[in-house]
């Protein structure tokens, strides 16, 4: 960011509201970064920094013509703004151009978390001067070499140089996302053990978990997985957690009208081909009684006594996956946890964890390394099978991010 003690003030745009509020979320985890308005729409973004004259406009717009068109008209009400464009591939929109001479920065939206905030950093810092070229900017990462004085400034593949380097950037980034959007730690309820951990892959995934207070006792527990990588996925995982919360609240005690609310806004609000699976599931605090709906996820399991006749529960599909198709339709149901009963849900890094020799680890392994422990605590549970899938892929690098979570009724 600036160099001075003023935060870093920006405005963000996007015709498609999904958009709109995941980049507001993003940016609200830099530091320095204050957010000064949101617009829905080319008229509102021109009127707004008109307005409020932020440092920078983070522009995001279906078509590319009206994009440049827009940053053009700001450019003349506010000279000084710098304006970042976010579109599919820079490389590749000759309508864009002849912005050459505008202070316009080209993000493609296929960038890595990691590499979008340290891109956005470079233009923070730059001089306004330095962005007037006969060339549009590209930026990626790594620091741009200048061109000679003769020649025009090109644009450059900034990436590191070293495959370790941005596995391990994508690794600390993908960890730092996920801690700014998670709950900082799990609630303490009366009668209950709660423990949940997420542990990011090299690659930012979208694998999330969430404590939702509802009313009179109320709690949403909610644990997903988002389709794709990056930093498409990075914005989709935030919204989803959002949705989620927002039509959690509005929805206290139907968990299928939320996964039908929140699949109808996903539909309408964006235009890739992501989709995100989910267990939300409403636990009734003081009953044990547990309300899902499971969208495509991993199956829950509710484990009891095991010398009972029916020790293990699977929470299977009740739906689909969320905004994978409009038809998509979600049943709800009702499970009871019983005094000293265990809920696992998870993500299918753990049971698609993979050895050196392809076998996954499957739910057959996670269920009897549960049973073998089940009178530990929560905690303990938890890190034993976490250790249990790091000494199964014993060294393998894994593809996919894990989540977890695991209560049990106290007797």
């Amino acid at each position: 960011m600036s160099e001075s003690n003023q935060p870093l003030r920006v405005t963000v745009s996007s015709d498609q509201a999904i958009f709109l509020r995941g980049m507001a979320a993003i940016l609200q985890t830099i530091k320095r970064v204050q957010l000064v308005g949101e617009a829905q729409n080319g008229h509102d973004a021109l009127q707004l920094c008109k307005l409020t004259q932020p440092d920078v406009l983070l522009l995001d717009l279906k078509d590319p013509v009206e994009a440049r068109r827009l940053a053009l008209n700001i450019h003349q009400e506010c000279e000084k703004i710098r304006i970042i464009l976010l579109h599919a591939c820079p490389e590749d929109e000759p309508a864009l151009e002849d912005l050459a001479a505008q202070r316009l920065y080209l993000f493609s939206r296929d960038v890595s978390e990691e590499e979008f905030k340290a891109a956005f950093e470079r233009v923070s810092r730059a001089p306004l001067t330095e962005v007037v070229m006969a060339t549009p900017v590209v930026v990626h990462t790594d620091p741009v070499q200048p061109a000679p004085a003769s020649q025009p400034a090109k644009p450059t593949a900034l990436s590191p140089t070293r495959p370790g380097e941005l596995m391990a950037r994508e690794l600390y980034m993908a960890g730092k996302i996920q801690a700014d959007i998670l709950p900082e730690k799990a609630p303490v309820l009366s009668g209950w053990q709660i423990s949940a951990e997420l542990e990011p892959a090299r690659e930012t995934s979208g694998d999330f978990y969430d404590f939702i207070p509802l009313t009179q006792q109320k709690w949403g527990l909610v644990i997903a997985d988002v389709s794709d990588k990056g930093m498409g996925a990075a914005l989709f995982m935030a919204l989803s957690s959002s949705l989620v919360r927002t039509y959690a609240a509005r929805f206290p005690t139907l968990p299928s009208l939320t996964m039908s609310a929140v699949n109808e806004r996903i539909l309408t609000d964006t235009r890739g081909s992501m989709f995100v699976t989910s267990f939300f599931g409403i636990l009734e605090q003081h009953t044990g009684r547990l309300i899902y709906t499971n969208a495509g996820h991993p199956p829950g399991f509710i484990i009891s006594n095991p010398r009972g006749k029916n020790p293990i529960t699977a929470l299977r599909p009740t739906g689909m996956a969320l905004g994978a198709s409009e038809q998509g339709r979600w049943t709800q149901k009702v499970a009871r946890l019983a005094p000293g009963d265990l809920l696992v849900l998870y993500t299918d890094g753990i049971t698609e964890a993979a050895n050196p020799e392809g076998e996954m680890f499957g739910e057959d392994r996670l269920l009897d390394m549960i049973l073998a422990n089940l009178q530990r605590s929560t905690n303990d549970i938890k890190h034993l099978l976490l250790e249990e899938v790091h000494n199964f892929v014993a060294g393998t690098p894994r593809q996919d991010d894990i989540a977890l979570i695991i209560l049990r009724r106290e007797a």
